[in-house]
């Protein structure tokens, strides 16, 4: 390598030309102090030193880690032997210390301390303890645990041959059997030693303690595989809910005592109640309520407390019926406290919301009668199961018989309720299952409109049933040959949209359906009284519309205008007129396509400008010059 930091820049150039011609005179330049060791011979050559020394620097400095970067990764995060190694701040000047070149091709540039075998691994940053220390060291490094962003930078030809590159994680070297249940390191419970058995780990440290039996369980009878497929991992954590025992063991009290076992039992015996439980019979299907809580525990456990439970699903299994089997049919069966309670038999506490599970529930009114009322108190022939098949059993026919017959046979609750009698809640649905059906403004008349209150004598059944009982014709004689509904809506008197014209003699079609029916019918006064005449309005157009024609298509005998040969009521554009079929003059030729005002002019009649078509000249040389 040439001897050149302190040449000027054109010596320098100088000495590279001599170089590329071939010039090696030693006098003039002094060459490389030695041959490359093998791991760089790559480097070899006067036009590569620049790749690993920098010049004009005034002194020596190298640039090992350009090309050496895992080095520098290990640097910069301050981790493995060359971290501990290399001086601060010398950056790649401090490679030299330890690894020297130019002594020749088969020079070994890495220099152990003492051997390989006998490195202290703890200067790399990770100790070598239990079974990692009777690895050897080509068990770690090599190709297969390198970390990847080692991999990537080293321009080893082997790469596995270098011993930089490993990562001191567990995961690194040995797959996660855990499955990422724990972030945390795998020291925290195992040690290099052994895997299995795991000596930091304590039960004590999580969030379910083992305590009584739950130490003596082997670690597999609970954390099981998360499935039956081959590798799936051991479970350790989330997999069952441990705040409560049925997570784990069956509830052989079916929850009738809640989730919180500890309350008699504890982990050291299941059968051994915990000493000092005051035993909550409330939390059995029994409860001691009342005078039951009297009574000691042996007047009814005769036997030991968890064998031979006494059955006491009904109040007869200790006491005797005093109402003489009334009630042994029911729902509630001779279970007296249906009715009664522990603090007094005497007392019932039989209410309403009870009542309204038998066949009569009281609603309304009756809800406030008082139970001796209907049951008479008489002791044990009190009765209680009363007949009320119908109102009538207990109230007096207030429409003396009008509903006896059929559909209502005296059914009260068809047009009353339990509320009271008033109101009625008979109502437009009900009657609409009449005879007269209320509909339109019927349904809002009120019922004394019809059936005039007269107490006990009001009518309900009335006769009739034409608009004319009722209501005065405004058509005089018409309602003879028509009835009202005909024409009108019930919904109003002069609504009449739903009229089927097509049933008369004039056909509404066209421009004419959206004309108000007053519009042709108009109202007339007859002898005082004014009507609306329908049978006698005129069919004709003319009796309606002005003849803007004044006359020239009115009929031989001048009785009528024929407008529909030309229009119709759809529009009164002449839509349907063919010149020629309608007159005796055709169109032919370029006839056909001259505009109808230039043959067919305006002129003044009677005081109005009118389209003359009749009388339009036919010669050629009225129009033609």
């Amino acid at each position: 390598m040439c001897k050149t930091s302190g040449a000027s820049p054109a010596i320098q150039l100088l000495i590279l030309l001599c170089l590329l011609l071939g010039w090696h005179t030693p006098s003039y330049c002094q060459m490389s102090p030695g041959p490359l060791s093998k791991a760089h011979q790559n480097l070899e050559g006067p036009l590569s030193c620049a790749k690993c020394h920098a010049f004009g620097a005034g002194r020596a400095e190298f640039k090992c880690l350009d090309c050496h970067q895992e080095i520098s990764r290990r640097l910069a995060s301050h981790r493995g032997y060359h971290a501990l190694q290399v001086k601060a701040g010398t950056k790649s000047n401090d490679c030299a210390r330890c690894h020297s070149e130019h002594n020749g091709l088969e020079h070994q540039i890495v220099r152990w301390p003492s051997s390989r075998e006998k490195f202290d691994h703890q200067q790399a940053g990770f100790r070598l303890e239990g079974k990692h220390a009777q690895l050897k060291c080509d068990e770690c490094h090599n190709s297969k645990y390198l970390d990847p962003l080692d991999r990537a930078v080293l321009k080893r030809a082997n790469p596995g041959a270098s011993y930089a590159g490993l990562n001191s994680r567990c995961s690194a070297c040995h797959r996660d059997v855990h499955a990422g249940q724990f972030p945390g390191s795998c020291l925290d419970c195992h040690s290099q030693s052994s895997w299995k058995n795991p000596p930091n780990f304590s039960h004590a440290k999580t969030k379910f303690v083992l305590t009584g039996k739950h130490a003596e369980v082997a670690c597999a009878d609970c954390h099981k595989p998360k499935d039956h497929t081959a590798g799936s991992p051991i479970q350790f954590k989330d997999f069952v809910n441990f705040q409560t025992c049925t997570g784990c063991h069956k509830d052989p009290h079916a929850n009738s005592f809640g989730a919180n076992c500890e309350r008699c039992h504890s982990t050291t015996s299941w059968k051994q109640m915990t000493t000092g439980t005051q035993f909550d019979h409330s939390r059995t299907r029994f409860p001691l309520l009342g005078k039951h809580a009297d009574v000691s525990c042996q007047s009814c456990h005769k036997n030991d407390a968890l064998q031979g439970l006494p059955q006491f699903s009904l109040c007869i299994n200790c006491h005797r019926d005093p109402h003489l089997g009334q009630f042994s049919e029911q729902l509630a069966g001779t279970d007296c406290k249906s009715c009664h309670d522990e603090s007094s038999f005497a007392k019932s506490s039989y209410n309403v919301a009870q009542h309204s599970q038998t066949a009569y529930p009281l609603i309304g009114k009756h809800a406030t009668v008082a139970c001796s009322e209907c049951h008479f108190k008489k002791g044990e022939q009190t009765q209680f199961k009363l007949t009320f098949a119908a109102c009538t059993d207990c109230h007096k026919d207030a429409h003396e018989g009008q509903f006896a017959a059929a559909p209502y046979f005296n059914k009260c609750d068809s047009c009353h309720d339990l509320n009271g009698y008033q109101p009625s809640t008979f109502g437009a649905f009900q009657h609409d299952k009449t005879k007269f059906a209320l509909s339109g403004a019927h349904a809002a008349v009120a019922c004394s409109g019809c059936h005039t209150p007269n107490k006990e004598q009001t009518k309900f059944h009335l006769e009739g049933g034409q608009c004319i009982d009722c209501h005065k014709s405004p058509h005089g004689d018409l309602q003879a040959t028509l009835t009202c509904e005909g024409c009108h809506k019930t919904a109003s008197w002069q609504e009449t949209l739903w009229f089927d014209h097509t049933n008369t003699k004039f056909l509404l079609t066209g421009r004419h359906t959206a004309v108000r029916c007053l519009s042709c019918h108009q109202p007339v006064t007859l002898a005082g009284v004014r009507i609306v005449p329908f049978a006698t309005t005129s069919r004709q157009c003319e009796s309606c519309h002005e003849d803007i024609h004044h006359g020239q298509f009115r009929s031989a005998n001048a009785d009528q205008v024929i407008c529909a040969e030309c229009h119709t009521a759809n529009d009164w554009r002449p839509t349907q007129f063919d010149h020629n079929v309608h007159s005796d003059f055709k169109l032919d030729g370029a006839h056909a396509d001259v505009p109808c005002r230039l043959c067919h002019d305006r002129q003044q009649i009677a005081g109005k400008l009118v389209i003359t078509y009749k009388g339009t000249p036919r010669e050629c040389s009225k129009c033609h010059k």
